[in-house]
């Protein structure tokens, strides 16, 4: 990771773990002073997070973020850098995605006898209706994003040093091998929208929202889900995309149609990259 990548990361972690502690000290005090039970309002209901769940949410930003403290800097070969991308580190990848997401599974309906079909309002839509208003949501969404990547790739490149996208997107795009191609997609199109809404918008937004309130709670979140990508270009369009994601969550109750949307979202992301590879991020 070059220098300046890793600067402006661990930046971004320092703020939004700043951000949080800032609003478990402040938001007692509002509740305080504006009584109305904050936490509770929209139709994702965070009253069922305690400290516990807390602790956990700072576990696993541990395992995620963590390796920015220790990570070192590289050279910034940009023309290799997708190539040395390999089928075992994209299988780690999806094991360690799918074991985080598992674990945090357990932990909830085992620790704390909680369900997490009812938590996460799965039982709420039906696969066929999230399918179609997903369908009906995937333009604005993809204007808004990649309008906002476009318009920030067009300001950057006069100073940023790499504007290429992802690591996982430019080995799909520069990837020769059909098995591995088949891999990146089941993984982009099913198991990280899976994982990733269970963990971000499912429980870290909705403990978040607990200690604070849901605007809140969408910013932080948001933030850290864009931080994760390990990647400055699209880190405000990541985070714009997981406020889409929170806004929807709260209006339908489901996490079944932002899993929905991210699913469609970067499939559509992966079928530009196939029908069109040489087309700039």
């Amino acid at each position: 990771m070059d220098a300046p990548t890793l600067g402006v990361l661990r930046d971004a972690a320092l703020l939004a773990w700043l951000a949080i502690l800032l609003g478990v000290i402040v938001y007692p005090v509002l509740r305080q002073l504006s009584p109305g039970g904050w936490g509770s309002r929209g139709r994702v209901q965070a009253g069922w997070a305690t400290t516990a769940d807390s602790l956990v949410v700072a576990a696993i930003l541990v395992v995620m973020l963590g390796g920015l403290q220790g990570a070192s800097v590289e050279g910034a070969d940009v023309e290799n850098k997708a190539t040395t991308l390999s089928m075992s580190g994209a299988l780690v990848g999806i094991v360690v995605q799918l074991g985080i997401c598992t674990a945090l599974l357990a932990y909830l309906r085992l620790m704390r006898g909680l369900q997490p079909a009812q938590l996460f309002g799965l039982r709420e839509m039906g696969f066929l209706r999230a399918l179609f208003m997903g369908l009906l949501l995937l333009l604005p969404m993809l204007i808004m994003v990649n309008g906002t990547a476009a318009g920030l790739h067009e300001w950057m490149k006069g100073f940023w040093p790499d504007l290429d996208g992802q690591d996982v997107a430019e080995a799909f795009r520069t990837s020769q091998d059909p098995a591995a191609k088949a891999l990146l997609a089941v993984s982009a199109v099913l198991i990280a929208p899976l994982v990733e809404e269970i963990v971000f918008r499912g429980f870290i937004y909705a403990v978040i929202k607990r200690h604070t309130d849901g605007i809140y709670a969408a910013f932080c979140s948001s933030l850290l889900f864009a931080i994760v990508h390990l990647h400055v270009g699209t880190l405000i369009p990541l985070a714009l995309l997981a406020l889409f994601f929170c806004r929807v969550y709260e209006r339908t109750g489901s996490l079944l149609l932002p899993m929905v949307l991210h699913g469609l979202f970067n499939g559509t992301s992966l079928a530009v990259m196939l029908f069109f590879p040489d087309l700039q991020p």
